[in-house]
């Protein structure tokens, strides 16, 4: 019998070896993960402070309730008065448009943080059914806006069959 030498079979002190220097090499592996996995975090963070902060000021915040016979819309429209306020209503959508105007700026004045936005805002309603545009009525109290929307309801005729 012949005594052949497996290529693949290492010595065992090679195996050692390749460890060690796998070791070294698995730790700088898991510094650059941690890296990696941090700016990613920060990413994170960052893209969902821009969406909150872009979402906030731009968007006007709005309920849509739905009862059996209307279609009912809140908007907040802090400082805003009814008169800067523009509604168009068609049979499916309701558009908000109002625009918010930047205060003076006084050269003694000094903002140490400045949050509030200025600016046109327009939200679109896509509604749920078709409503009635002659009877809808609208309310504006304590800087919320409160449309009511009557229902299109689908007249039914029973037949009676002889």
């Amino acid at each position: 019998m012949e005594n052949k030498v497996n290529p693949n079979l290492k010595s065992n002190k090679m195996k050692e070896e390749e460890l060690k220097v796998g070791n070294t090499d698995n730790s700088s592996d898991n510094s650059i993960n941690d890296i990696i996995s941090t700016i990613k975090d920060k990413q994170e963070e960052f893209t969902q402070m821009l969406s909150d902060y872009t979402s906030s000021t731009k968007k006007t915040l709005i309920d849509v309730i739905e009862t059996d016979d209307s279609i009912i819309i809140k908007a907040d429209l802090p400082r805003l008065k009814k008169e800067d306020v523009e509604i168009a209503i068609s049979e499916d959508t309701v558009d908000i448009c109002a625009e918010f105007q930047e205060e003076e700026i006084v050269d003694t004045m000094e903002y140490l943080q400045r949050e509030r936005s200025y600016g046109k805002i327009r939200r679109s309603v896509k509604l749920p059914s078709k409503v009635l545009i002659k009877e809808a009525e609208g309310t504006f109290k304590d800087s919320v806006l409160t449309i009511k929307l009557p229902k299109l309801l689908k007249k039914t005729l029973r037949l009676k069959i002889d």
